[in-house]
């Protein structure tokens, strides 16, 4: 789903949404500075015609633009700023990178009051910056899920919520169980028990 069509979509479908003011191009570009990388297309059209940052769907805390206080949810911000390991392991593919390579964009789980985190990865040029995203588990500081994009990402988000009265995030709605999510967040759980 593009995002255009996401925005389209949840306009119509909660025209009461509680959403924060729009960023301007100056306070992305400002923030792309900040950062060493410039944000994916998508994600500056969410930020430019959406909101700046939200509690999307009541389910997925999206960080904005500017200073903490300027979005409901904080600012995206690099991983490595809360990340303590050297090398992130990207399990689902087996690669690695580093946490100054990747930029929270959810900034916690929401369903499960819970530190993990969406970022974008920022491995390699993407057209329109269209990174993979990732999500880290606060127990092993890995990316245990990966997705084609921001756009995905929302795609999976909307898919899961519009017909339903219930809020439930990306993750959750990919791994149904609480047994399925924790064999990715946390490998060894089994063993501890």
């Amino acid at each position: 789903m593009k995002v255009k069509d996401f925005i389209t979509e949840i306009n119509n479908t909660y025209p009461d949404i509680d959403k924060n003011e729009v960023a301007s191009d100056d306070l992305i570009g400002q923030k792309e500075k900040s950062l060493g990388y410039k944000l994916p297309n998508s994600f500056k059209t969410f930020l430019k015609e959406f909101s700046n940052g939200i509690m999307l769907l009541d389910a997925e805390p999206i960080g904005g633009v500017g200073e903490d206080d300027d979005s409901p949810c904080g600012s995206i911000f690099l991983a490595s700023s809360i990340i303590k390991k050297n090398i992130i392991n990207i399990v689902p593919t087996k690669e690695t990178i580093t946490p100054d390579r990747l930029i929270a964009f959810s900034l916690y789980d929401a369903m499960d009051s819970a530190n993990h985190f969406w970022v974008f990865i920022c491995d390699k040029e993407y057209p329109n910056n269209e990174y993979r995203v990732g999500l880290i588990s606060q127990y092993t500081e890995d990316i245990v899920v990966v997705l084609d994009s921001f756009e995905e990402w929302l795609t999976v988000l909307w898919n899961a919520n519009k017909d339903f009265d219930e809020a439930i995030s990306v993750f959750h709605s990919m791994y149904k169980t609480w047994e399925e999510r924790e064999d990715l967040l946390r490998p060894d759980w089994r063993r501890q028990g």
